[in-house]
C-alpha cells in the first residue's frame, strides 16, 4: 500500500492477524459460553430450591392433615375434617401434577394446576415442570422422584381414613375401640409418610449439593481458561505490534513515494528518502524544515488563528511544491491525523510526483485545441474564442472583425506538386498570417485550406484595409514552392462581431458566405458581409422562432387542424388535409407562415414531421368510428424528411404497426422537394405505396419543368399550386395552366385537386375544367382535428372567403 501512494487514512496496513483473530474469537466464545453455563446452573439451582420448598410444603401439609384428622376422629368436629382435607389437598396436588407429566402425552395445563394446588410459587412452576421432564432420569433427582412415588399409597390411605372417619361419625357416636383402632392406623401411616418425606428431602438436598459443586467447578475452570487465553492474547498482541512497527518503519523508509511525518505546527519529524529525492533535498535537511518551506505560497491552508487547518489541508488533491533548486513540482497529496492517547497528534502524509502527468495533460489540451500541421488553433478553439468575444461585446460594447480566408487554387498545388508541398504551403501561409497580425489578434485553421483571422477592436473598414494589404503582399511573401509552383493568392470574407450578431454559428456562416462571394467575384480579393439591419433582425427572430418550435414540441403545444377537400360528384366522401398550428405559451395560435420558414431554413423539418405524424396516429387510433367513415387523410412531408433515410424507416415502422390506418393516408410531397431529391422521393413514394398509402404532389406547377418528371414519380394525386387557382377567374394564363395540369393528370390517371379555392366563381370554373377535388376557404376553413373527427360538431360550410389562403399550412 505504501508503494502505491494511496491515502493511509483510508486503507489499513496489512499484517498477519489470523492467529490474533482466532484468539479473540475463542476468548469471546468462552465468555459467552461461561455466561450461558452460569445461566443454566442458576436455573438448576433455582429448580433445586423450588423442589426443596415444594417438598417442605408437601411434608408440612401431610403432617397437618394427620394431626387434624386425629382430632376429628376423637371429637367428630367438622372443622377438623375440613382442615384435614384442605391440608391433604397440597400433597394430592403435587401427586396429580406428577401423574400428568408422567403420561405418554404430558398434560402441562393439569400439571400447572396441580403444582399451584401444592402451594408452589407461580414463578417456580415452569422450573418444576422442565426439570421433572428433562432431568427426572438423572442421578439423585431420579432417586428423589422414586421416593416421591412411594408416598402415593400412603396419601391415598390417608384420604381413605378421612372418609372412614366421616362415615363413622355420620352413624353417631363411634365406640371407643373403633376410634382407637382408627387412631392407631393413622399414627402408623403418619410415621411411614414422615420417614418417606425425610428420605425424599435428603435426596433433594444431595441433588442441590451436586449442583452447587458443579457450579463452583465450572466457574473455576472457566476463569482459569479465560485467564490463560487472555495472557496468550496479550503476548501475541505485543509481538504483533512490535512486528507491525518494524514493518511500518521498513515500508516508510523504503517506499517509492514520498512520506512525511509532521507535528501539529507543520514541522517535519520524519521523512523518507523518496520525498528527499522528489524535492531534491538531503533527508537530514528535511528534518529541520517546516511544511510551509516545502509548499508554494498559497498552498498552505490556515485557520483564523494563523495555524494550519489540518482538516482542509489533508483533503486529497494536488499541491505545488518548491524544489531545492527553486523549480515547481506538482505532487498528489494525501494524509491523515494519527491520535495516540497521552501524546500530541501527529500527521502522516504521502506525496507522489505527478509533474509528468500535468505536462502530458497540457500537451493533450494543446493538441485538442490546435491544428497539428500548422500549430494554429483549430475550429473548436476558434468557436470558443468567438463565443468569448461575442459575450464581451454584448456586455461591454465594441466591435471586432472575423475574417474567413480561403487559399485560391490550392488544389492545383496538391495535385501538381504533391501533398507534402501542399502541407508546406499551408505551414508557410500560417506563419505569414501570424506575422502579419497585431498583438491581441489571433489566427486559426478551420480545416483544409481555410483559415480564420480575428482582428480585435477593428471594424469592417479597418479590417478590410489590413486584409487588402495582406492580399497584395502575399505574392511577394516567401510561401512559394519552386519556379513551377502557381502564384499564391487568397479570397477573404469579413463580418463584424457586434452585440447584434445572433450567435457563433451565424458569424461563421456569414464570414463563409462573404468569402464565397469574394471567390465568385474573381478571387484574390476581400468581400465584406453587409447584411442590412432588418435582415439581421429577421435572422434573430428566426432563431427565436426555431427555439419556440422546439419548446412547443417538447411541451406538446403543436396542434393539428384539418381542412376538408370536396370531391366533385361525391359530396359524402370524407377527405381532408391535416395542417399544423402552434400555440404560444401565452395561448395565442400561430399559423405555419409564422414559424415554418425558420423550421425549413435551420433543418428542423424532419423533427416537426415526426411529431405531427405521431400526433395524427395517436388521435386516429382513439377514433375508430371516424376512421371507418374516413375516405382519405392528407398529411404533408417536408423536403428535408424526404432526403433522410431514417425518416422513411420511421414512417415504415409507424405504418407496419398501424396497418389499418395506412390505406386512409395520403402523403403530400411538394413538387420542388420531389424534383430536387428525385431518387429519394421515388424511394419514399414506392415505400409508402407498398404499405397501402397514397401520394400527392403538392404545389404542382410551381416549376414548369416538373411535367417531365411526372412519369418518374408514381404519384396518385396532383394538387395544383394555388398561385394559378386563386386568380384564374381574372387571369387567362393562370386558367390555361390549370387546364393543362388537369388534362395531364387525367391522362396519367391521377386525381387532380385544386388548392386556394376562395370564391364560388373559381369553384364553378374548376368544375367545368374537370378538376376532381376542391380545397380552400370557399369550401371550408381549417378546423381543429378534434372537431373534424366528431361529425356532430362539423362547422357549416362557408361561402366565398374574404381572407386569403395562408401560404404554408
Amino acid at each position: 500500500m505504501l508503494a502505491t501512494g494511496k491515502d493511509v487514512g483510508a486503507t489499513a496496513v496489512p499484517y498477519p492477524t489470523r492467529g490474533l483473530t482466532l484468539r479473540f474469537v475463542l476468548l469471546t466464545g468462552m465468555a459467552i459460553g461461561l455466561v450461558g453455563i452460569s445461566a443454566v446452573i442458576q436455573e438448576l439451582q433455582a429448580a433445586s430450591t423450588a423442589w426443596i420448598v415444594g417438598q417442605s410444603h408437601w411434608s408440612r401439609s401431610q403432617q397437618q392433615a394427620s394431626f387434624a384428622l386425629g382430632r376429628y376422629i376423637n371429637s367428630g368436629d367438622p372443622a377438623d375434617l375440613a382442615e384435614a382435607r384442605s391440608a391433604l389437598a397440597v400433597p394430592l396436588g403435587d401427586l396429580d401434577a406428577r401423574q400428568a407429566l408422567e403420561q405418554a402425552d404430558p398434560d402441562l395445563g393439569r400439571a400447572r394446576r396441580g403444582f399451584l394446588q401444592g402451594g408452589n410459587a407461580p414463578g417456580d412452576i415452569n422450573r418444576l415442570i422442565f426439570s421433572f421432564r428433562y432431568l427426572g432420569h438423572l442421578g439423585y433427582f431420579r432417586d428423589a422422584v422414586r421416593l416421591w412415588r412411594q408416598t402415593d399409597p400412603g396419601l391415598q390411605q390417608l384420604s381413605q381414613i378421612a372418609g372412614r372417619a366421616a362415615a363413622m361419625h355420620a352413624r353417631g357416636a363411634p365406640p371407643p375401640a373403633q376410634r382407637q383402632a382408627l387412631q392407631d392406623h393413622l399414627h402408623a401411616l403418619d410415621r411411614s409418610l414422615q420417614a418417606q418425606a425425610k428420605a425424599f428431602s435428603l435426596s433433594l438436598l444431595r441433588t442441590a449439593s451436586i449442583v452447587r459443586l458443579t457450579t463452583l467447578l465450572v466457574g473455576g475452570l472457566s476463569v482459569l481458561l479465560i485467564t490463560v487465553v487472555a495472557v496468550m492474547l496479550s503476548r501475541r498482541v505485543r509481538r504483533d505490534l512490535l512486528e507491525q512497527e518494524s514493518r511500518f518503519r521498513a515500508a516508510f523508509y523504503q517506499a517509492t513515494v514520498g512520506m512525511l511525518k509532521l507535528d501539529q505546527a507543520g514541522a517535519v519529524l520524519e521523512a523518507n528518502q523518496a520525498i528527499a529525492d522528489i524535492l531534491d533535498h538531503r533527508r537530514e535537511v528535511l528534518l529541520g524544515m517546516q511544511l510551509q518551506d516545502l509548499l508554494v505560497d498559497g498552498e498552505l491552508v490556515l485557520d483564523e488563528a494563523g495555524r494550519i487547518d489540518w482538516v482542509r489541508q489533508l483533503r486529497p488533491g494536488e499541491l505545488r511544491f518548491q524544489r531545492a533548486d527553486g523549480g515547481l513540482l506538482w505532487g498528489r497529496w494525501s494524509g491523515t491525523i494519527v491520535r495516540t492517547p497521552g501524546r500530541e497528534p501527529t500527521v502522516f502524509a504521502i506525496v507522489e510526483d505527478v509533474s509528468q502527468n500535468h505536462a502530458l495533460a497540457r500537451e493533450v489540451e494543446h493538441q485538442a485545441s490546435h491544428d497539428p500541421l500548422t500549430g494554429l488553433i483549430n475550429r473548436r478553439e476558434i468557436e470558443r474564442l468567438l463565443e468569448q468575444a461575442l459575450l464581451d461585446v454584448r456586455s461591454h460594447g465594441g466591435v471586432h472583425s472575423l475574417c474567413y480566408i480561403d487559399l485560391d487554387y490550392f488544389k492545383l498545388v496538391n495535385d501538381g506538386l504533391g501533398h507534402a508541398a501542399g502541407d508546406q504551403l499551408l505551414r508557410n501561409f500560417a506563419d505569414y498570417l501570424v506575422g502579419a497580425v497585431r498583438d491581441g489578434d489571433w489566427v486559426g485553421r478551420m480545416g483544409g485550406d481555410e483559415f480564420a483571422l480575428f482582428l480585435a477592436n477593428a471594424g469592417q473598414d479597418e479590417a478590410k484595409q489590413v486584409l487588402q494589404r495582406i492580399v497584395r503582399s502575399l505574392g511577394q511573401a516567401s510561401v512559394q514552392h519552386g519556379d513551377g509552383s502557381p502564384r499564391v493568392s487568397c479570397s477573404v470574407g469579413v463580418v463584424e462581431v457586434t452585440g447584434e450578431a445572433t450567435d457563433v454559428n451565424w458569424l461563421m456562416s456569414a464570414a463563409d458566405s462573404a468569402c464565397y462571394a469574394a471567390k465568385e467575384a474573381g478571387r484574390n480579393r476581400v468581400h465584406c458581409y453587409n447584411e442590412s439591419r432588418p435582415a439581421l433582425d429577421e435572422r434573430r427572430q428566426e432563431a427565436e422562432r426555431l427555439a419556440s418550435v422546439s419548446s412547443a414540441i417538447a411541451e406538446n403545444r403543436m396542434l393539428l387542424y384539418a381542412q376538408r377537400i370536396e370531391r366533385i360528384g361525391d359530396p359524402g366522401f370524407l377527405h381532408y388535409e391535416v395542417l399544423v398550428r402552434m400555440r404560444s405559451p401565452e395561448g395565442l395560435l400561430q399559423t405555419p407562415g409564422e414559424f415554418m420558414p425558420a423550421v425549413e431554413r435551420y433543418g428542423m423539418g424532419m423533427a416537426l414531421d415526426r411529431h405531427v405524424l405521431g400526433l395524427l396516429f395517436r388521435h386516429l387510433q382513439v377514433c375508430p368510428a371516424h376512421v371507418q367513415r374516413l375516405g382519405l387523410c392528407n398529411v404533408n412531408v417536408s423536403a428535408q424528411s424526404i432526403a433522410e433515410p431514417t425518416f422513411l424507416a420511421f414512417v415504415c415502422d409507424l405504418l407496419e404497426r398501424n396497418r389499418g390506418l395506412a390505406r386512409k393516408l395520403c402523403f403530400e410531397v411538394t413538387e420542388t422537394a420531389a424534383i430536387s431529391n428525385l431518387a429519394q422521393a421515388r424511394s419514399f413514394i414506392e415505400a409508402v405505396k407498398a404499405r397501402g398509402c397514397r401520394v400527392a404532389l403538392d404545389d404542382f406547377g410551381s416549376g414548369l419543368s416538373s411535367f417531365g418528371y411526372l412519369r418518374q414519380l408514381p404519384a396518385d394525386m396532383l394538387k395544383i399550386d394555388g398561385v394559378f387557382v386563386r386568380d384564374m377567374d381574372v387571369d387567362p394564363v393562370s386558367r390555361a395552366a390549370v387546364r393543362a395540369i388537369t388534362e395531364i393528370g387525367r391522362e396519367l390517371h391521377m386525381t387532380v385537386i385544386a388548392e386556394w379555392v376562395e370564391s364560388a366563381e373559381v369553384a364553378e370554373q374548376l368544375q367545368l375544367l374537370g378538376v376532381d377535388g376542391l380545397q380552400g376557404y370557399a369550401i371550408e376553413r381549417p378546423v381543429a382535428l378534434e372537431r373534424m373527427t366528431q361529425p356532430a360538431l362539423w362547422p357549416a360550410r362557408t361561402g366565398a372567403a374574404s381572407e386569403r389562403h395562408p401560404g404554408l399550412q
